[in-house]
């Protein structure tokens, strides 16, 4: 960093004797300059993308002829067009674009003028930073999959070909890594074949990435044969393999990736996150999940990226997805506020599928509002026989959602049926909605708390996850007699405080 910011004031120093009046410069002093930027492009190559960009610029600018301008921006070209360092393709992309490919400078080979433009043309949508291209593709069943539109935290892709020797040299360690990772968050991983040969795709998939095997990593395997998605074009597929890293926010986070970059950029990411979330606990421990809470906390966080919307984005997104996932009604609201106020409200150039994500949330956690008649449900007893979920005339009805294996849902069972003798004197039928494709677990539940109404909806195509809000579990509601909603994402305490204080 030293050596940097040196190397910065130096250039600044050189900068101040250029621009003294262009007669006073002779042909040495321009030759050191290019002997002094030739050297120092290593370094200069460590600085942020738009930091060089502006350096090329002005230096480009201040040059006593337009050969030595295009002396310059040759030089820049040429170096960051072959840089290892990641997202330098940026600027050799902007030097062709405001200088050769615009006419404002002649490219001085015109037998290489293709290969620039080439350069340009295929690496112009897919730099760091930018908004991934959509990419519609088929998998390996023949389903169409949008890769811009499956949701995970991060997505892979890993374009690659059967007869490429460095992609079989890269497939196995890529395996490794996505079979032993163990961060936080939910990857999707997109292997891509670039070739139209069938049987040589499904001899790869089936010798390589069926080995993968781990719940955290989602393995979607694709091709387009016909080559109509253009994602050669797109993402610059010219060699194989070529890797990609994209956030939640479909941005383009890493990009010209081995499978040893690819780990450690992961980490640095899963790190940040589970800080992130780390964070987000502590705070709701002490503080709770109320509206102002968040807000004020949301508020604090966005000040530390100094008021950079853009930057913000994905923490923002991960503080909505942590208080939407409680299933309680302060946290609840405060994912609302959080949507309304900090993302759709905002002028942030968010991904199409975020706002869509957001909206369908917000409709969701709208169902069976407080005060709305509460939506009926044909479901199914313990002998498959199909009942109505809200049937009866009792003073109160307790909808109750539950899944197998929820340690919360196991302790709003033993709440309930602490609070048995309140439920019973206040008439409230109890009605346990069982969501999971365990039978036995239930079966078991049913003898365990027999005084209640079990149900079950018989998989996930069910209309009851249409009607209600069961992104994630236990869900509490209570009703009155004429199955309007009283309350909704509440606890068993709060039931009972409901109850002991509202009478019918």
């Amino acid at each position: 960093m030293k050596r940097l910011c040196i190397l910065i004031l130096l250039l600044g120093f050189a900068l101040t004797c250029i621009a003294q009046p262009v007669q006073s410069a002779t042909e040495d002093s321009s030759q050191a300059l290019f002997s002094a930027i030739e050297k120092e492009l290593p370094v200069i190559s460590l600085m942020p993308a738009d930091s060089i960009i502006y350096l090329a610029d002005r230096l480009i600018s201040i040059m006593e002829t337009k050969e030595d301008s295009t002396r310059m921006a040759g030089v820049f070209f040429d170096y960051f067009s072959d840089c290892p360092v990641m997202g330098a393709e940026a600027v050799a992309v902007h030097i062709a674009d405001s200088y050769f490919l615009n006419g404002k400078l002649e490219w001085p080979d015109r037998d290489s003028y293709p290969a620039l433009y080439a350069f340009a043309q295929f690496n112009r949508s897919s730099l760091l930073g930018m908004s991934a291209p959509t990419l519609l593709m088929e998998d390996i069943n023949g389903s169409p999959v949008d890769v811009r539109a499956v949701r995970s935290p991060l997505k892979v892709l890993f374009f690659y070909e059967d007869g490429c020797a460095t992609c079989v040299r890269q497939t196995p360690l890529l395996v490794s890594l996505l079979n032993n990772y163990d961060g936080d968050s939910q990857l999707a991983f997109f292997a891509i074949y670039t070739q139209s040969e069938r049987q040589q795709w499904e001899k790869f998939v089936r010798e390589n990435f069926d080995a993968i095997d781990n719940p955290k990593v989602e393995v979607y395997n694709l091709w387009d044969p016909d080559l109509e998605s253009d994602f050669q074009m797109k993402y610059g597929v010219l060699t194989t393999p070529a890797m990609f890293l994209l956030d939640s926010e479909n941005t383009i986070i890493g990009r010209k990736l081995d499978s040893a970059a690819l780990g450690q950029l992961i980490d640095v990411k899963d790190d940040y996150r589970s800080a992130l979330l780390k964070l987000l606990d502590t705070v709701t421990g002490e503080l709770g999940a109320n509206e102002e809470s968040v807000v004020q906390l949301t508020a604090a966080l966005f000040q530390r990226s100094n008021g950079d919307v853009n930057a913000f984005k994905t923490t923002l997104y991960e503080i909505f997805k942590y208080y939407r996932s409680i299933p309680l009604r302060d946290a609840q609201a405060a994912a609302a506020r959080l949507a309304n106020d900090f993302i759709l409200a905002t002028d942030a150039s968010w991904a199409e599928e975020t706002i869509a994500e957001i909206r369908w949330n917000l409709g969701k956690m709208q169902q069976n509002d407080i005060g709305s008649k509460a939506a009926d449900e044909i479901l199914f007893n313990k002998r498959g026989a199909r009942k109505k979920m809200l049937a009866g005339r009792k003073p109160y009805t307790v909808l109750f959602f539950n899944i197998a294996h929820c340690n919360d849902c196991r302790q709003f069972k033993e709440d309930l049926k602490n609070a048995s003798a309140l439920l019973k004197s206040k008439k409230v039928k109890v009605v346990s909605v069982y969501l999971s494709p365990d039978r036995q677990l239930w079966l078991d539940d049913i003898k365990k708390y027999n005084n209640w109404t079990h149900l079950t909806d018989e998989g996930p195509e069910s209309q009851l996850r249409e009607d209600y809000d069961l992104v994630v579990v236990p869900r509490l509601y209570l009703l009155d007699k004429d199955k309007r909603v009283i309350a909704k994402d509440i606890t068993v305490q709060m039931l009972c405080d409901i109850l002991e204080n509202n009478e019918q």
